[in-house]
């Protein structure tokens, strides 16, 4: 099956996607080089990933996940929360609600409007402390899996001026983390208030908010008496999430995110979206 020309572009807090009415299962290797040239900024259309939505059992939706370097990646809350608004708006499924059947398991979602809330699988607690280096962090940062790997790392004030794209890379390939991690520096401002920066694997870059990274970053922050929930994260879009939890037998459970979804425009590729 080739690629699809048709594509909605969406973005979800500061991250944004191409989006695919397509099944995204059985890509090959040159397809996903593909999705990374249409991923380029400046070159083609730009994007930090793509979503590929598809029939699911029993009316959910399936969805595929391909960074923006063409790797599946197994989760990613916004571009969930951008997958959820497409299938209500085009009527994928019944009503406000979608189940979206993803690589880390079945995630509902409630939309309303441009806001998409996310009920998320049940969270293990955050692991032990790793050691970590750059200048003006701290000597530890936590591991936490929020449907991929992610290192928080808090900093006492100067988060605007940390120079993320010089610190972030050797801690992404972390050696206590194999699989690497989306590294995201935090900075509580208020009981209820933190504000994240986040550097996506995958993209390889710092990006403008990742669900998944302030999920994270809410849940350490509030297990270490920072702040409490819910918390509301601010990202260097400026756009706002709000993350909620409870703890119950070892594991972190009703975790929710909530913020924007919003679709951008839709357009049809041309064969020069591709070109090298």
């Amino acid at each position: 099956m080739p690629l699809p020309t048709r594509f909605v572009k969406m973005a979800g807090g500061g991250n944004d996607f191409l989006v695919f009415e397509a099944d995204g299962r059985d890509l090959s290797a040159e397809q996903r080089a593909r999705i990374a040239l249409l991923c380029r900024r400046g070159l083609s259309v730009g994007a930090d990933g793509a979503l590929f939505l598809s029939g699911g059992e029993d009316g959910r939706v399936h969805l595929d996940y391909f960074n923006a370097d063409g790797g599946l990646a197994a989760f990613c809350a916004n571009g969930t929360r951008c997958a959820a608004r497409y299938a209500v708006r085009r009527r994928l499924v019944a009503g406000s609600e979608a189940v979206l059947e993803t690589g880390w398991g079945p995630i509902a979602a409630s939309v309303e409007g441009e806001r998409v809330t996310l009920r998320l699988q049940p969270l293990p607690t955050p692991g032990d402390p790793i050691l970590v280096w750059g200048d003006g962090l701290p000597t530890t940062g936590t591991p936490m899996h929020v449907g991929v790997p992610h290192l928080v790392i808090f900093v006492d004030g100067g988060l605007d001026a940390l120079d993320v794209t010089r610190l972030a890379p050797p801690l992404r390939g972390h050696p206590a983390l194999p699989e690497g991690a989306n590294v995201n520096f935090v900075e509580a401002i208020a009981p209820d208030r933190i504000r994240v920066r986040t550097y996506e694997r995958g993209v390889e870059a710092e990006t403008l908010a990742c669900g998944s990274g302030v999920v994270a970053s809410a849940v350490v922050a509030a297990r270490q008496g920072r702040v409490r929930a819910p918390v509301q994260c601010g990202t260097k879009s400026g756009v706002d999430f709000t993350v909620t939890f409870r703890e119950e037998n070892g594991f972190l459970v009703d975790a929710t995110l909530t913020g924007d979804a919003r679709e951008i425009f839709s357009a049809e590729l041309t064969e020069e979206a591709w070109k090298e």
